[in-house]
């Protein structure tokens, strides 16, 4: 066993001093506790669970070009995505009236942010790297790795889908606070930065739309 966590450590040393990945980082830290992670069976689980693996799986595959305005447009549309997985997943099997039809008066707003991201990638051309970002958005995809291979594993999730909905919304819209916040440090063009500073604004009010329903986590 030692012998593997050591051939372990060395694999993704060599993987962050490549430099080829966007996160390298968070893939060599988090490798283990996936690893390790134990598997749940609870369909109000996994529903739910799996759309958020399969968005952080496709933002660890995305390559570094360094520049903050296409990567983080990248990494956006990705996120984008994983957010209408997830409500479609509360829409098709939830039983709270009040979740539903949040869920369902949201989707149209992501599906127009995605049109809009699709649109900017047309347009965007990797320019100017900037390592401070590359690092930066690296910490942000390790944290949210982690912090949702620990949700997954704890008590906060349950048996009871619209509670998992409500507890998966409100970490996913901080991890899009958070990489939308890191961005706007570093970003240059007009229309990312507008959709930035609007996604923190939108996420926020959605937020407390949500805790403010009765029984979800506050």
């Amino acid at each position: 066993m030692k012998t593997l966590q050591s051939n372990l450590s060395v694999w993704a040393l060599a993987a962050l001093l490549s430099g080829g990945s966007l996160v390298a980082c968070a893939q060599a830290t988090t490798s283990a506790a996936t690893a390790s992670a134990p598997p749940t069976s609870d369909p109000a689980k996994t529903m739910l669970l799996q759309p958020l693996q399969q968005m952080i799986a496709k933002m660890k595959k995305l390559q570094a070009t360094g520049d903050p305005d296409f990567d983080y447009a990248f990494q956006a549309k990705i996120h984008t995505q994983g957010a209408l997985d997830l409500l479609k997943q509360e829409i098709q099997n939830g039983k709270d009236s009040s979740l539903k039809q949040m869920a369902k008066s949201l989707q149209p707003v992501f599906e127009a942010d995605m049109n809009l991201l699709d649109g900017t990638l047309k347009e965007v051309k990797p320019t100017r790297p900037n390592q401070a970002f590359v690092q930066q958005q690296s910490r942000n995809l390790e944290a949210m790795s982690l912090k949702l291979q620990q949700t997954g594993s704890s008590d906060k999730l349950t048996s009871d889908i619209d509670n998992n909905f409500s507890t998966l919304f409100l970490d996913q819209h901080q991890d899009a606070i958070d990489m939308a916040t890191g961005y706007l440090q570093y970003g240059k063009n007009s229309t990312l930065r507008t959709f930035a500073q609007q996604l923190v604004d939108k996420s926020k009010q959605q937020m407390q739309q949500i805790k403010a329903l009765p029984g979800t986590p506050k």
